[in-house]
């Protein structure tokens, strides 16, 4: 079987975490034996690079027995257009070379380039969030703490992803969400009718990979008991303002736990006058950093918050709770879905009882105990090799 990922991020150039979803894939896929080829871009701002290849690949090299196939577009957004639109005839002829049983496109990647593609293989979608909800929360924001490119994205720019997502989902032979809460999401935004199309698979880590990344970041740190982890991009809907809440209510209880978050966004700068406006000593803003940065980090933290308003399958999630780490969330259905009601996690009402249910804990508990737990479930559940066969069968199902 010869299957063709299309994605217009993908690592080293990665915006979130569709990216690295894209790659542990493609890796899982090769390593049952499944041919994969990865067509992707790479942003640019110098425009010559646009018309340079006369049709051909930029650029193209095997990486883990994947050949990756990268062509140049804008650096500007929405950047999964920018890449469809830059390329859209490189794109049908270099798939016409490539001539894969399957097509697997990413939500907001896969059209208008899907209007091309149909006579060439079977094509299949993962959507990875809902747009309706996605401008609800940015509406919900305006007036708590919310930025202007939050607005400007989600709610003025909702039409588009709306309609986008729309043409995937009927263009494709078969859809996948990557949890059971984003198929009723999407489901009720885009109709009933599309229960049959749609299935879910979670998304997956590469243990022997991640294990690799954790031992490399230094055997030396210990693990801290004290040391909460935060790692996303600083804007409404990922909850840093929660982060700043919760850094103030364990300072005002006298606690002695630390936050140390990763990340850059909008609400950066706010942010910083919020730490400096409360006197807050507990919070450290490292701002963007490397892969390599976040696992010392990683190692060094005993829990890993993920105060999001909304997610469908964070990949920060599935990768602490596989390392051990306990994750700190508010209860909501992703969170809920993703550790079995709360038994493997910290969920709560608000960042209030959360703050109460992690002094608790920490007074009350065996925390190792939990965490051998965590990590058992999460290496069970979330193995990509299991994720891999779940995407092989439904490979199979749509090219029969």
């Amino acid at each position: 079987m010869h299957v063709l990922l299309l994605s217009n991020e993908y690592p080293p150039f990665i915006i979130g975490g569709i990216g690295t979803f894209a790659k542990g894939l493609a890796q899982g896929l090769s390593k049952t034996g499944v041919k994969v080829t990865v067509i992707t871009g790479y942003p640019t701002s110098n425009i010559l690079h646009l018309n340079n290849t006369q049709g051909k690949p930029s650029f193209r090299k095997d990486e883990d027995g994947v050949t990756v196939i990268r062509f140049p577009y804008p650096d500007l957004p929405p950047r999964h257009t920018m890449f469809q639109l830059a390329n859209l005839k490189r794109l049908r002829k270099t798939i016409e070379d490539v001539n894969p049983d399957v097509i697997h496109g990413q939500s907001g990647s896969t059209y208008p380039t899907s209007c091309i593609l149909k006579d060439l293989a079977p094509l299949a979608v993962t959507f990875h969030t809902s747009p309706k909800v996605e401008k609800n929360l940015s509406t919900y924001s305006l007036l708590r703490g919310g930025s202007r490119s939050d607005f400007l994205t989600y709610l003025v720019g909702y039409p588009a992803w709306h309609f986008t997502f729309k043409k995937e989902l009927q263009y494709s032979d078969a859809a996948v969400t990557v949890s059971r809460a984003l198929k009723s999401e999407l489901l009720e935004e885009m109709g009933e009718r599309h229960t049959e199309k749609i299935r879910f698979i979670h998304n997956g880590v590469d243990i022997q990979s991640l294990d690799k990344e954790y031992e490399e970041a230094g055997t030396d740190i210990v693990e801290s008991e004290k040391a909460i982890l935060f790692a996303g991009r600083l804007f409404w809907r990922k909850g840093p303002l929660n982060m700043i809440r919760l850094a103030y209510l364990l300072q005002k209880k006298k606690t002695n736990f630390t936050i140390i978050m990763h990340g850059t966004g909008p609400l950066a700068n706010k942010m910083q006058e919020y730490i400096r406006s409360l006197g807050l000593k507990n919070i450290k803003l490292r701002g963007f950093t490397t892969r390599s940065q976040l696992m010392k980090s990683m190692r060094y933290c005993k829990f890993v918050a993920i105060p999001s308003m909304y997610e469908a399958c964070p990949m920060i999630l599935l990768e602490s709770m596989c390392l051990g780490k306990i994750p700190l969330m508010l209860k909501l259905p992703f969170s809920s879905e993703l550790t079995e009601g709360g038994k493997y996690g910290i969920l709560a009402e608000g960042v209030e009882s959360l703050t109460d249910k992690l002094i608790t804990l920490k007074n009350t508990h065996s925390l190792n105990q939990l965490s051998n737990s965590i990590r058992m479930f999460a290496r069970n559940v979330y193995n990509m090799d299991k994720v891999t066969a779940k995407y092989i069968e439904m490979y199979r199902d749509v090219s029969s």
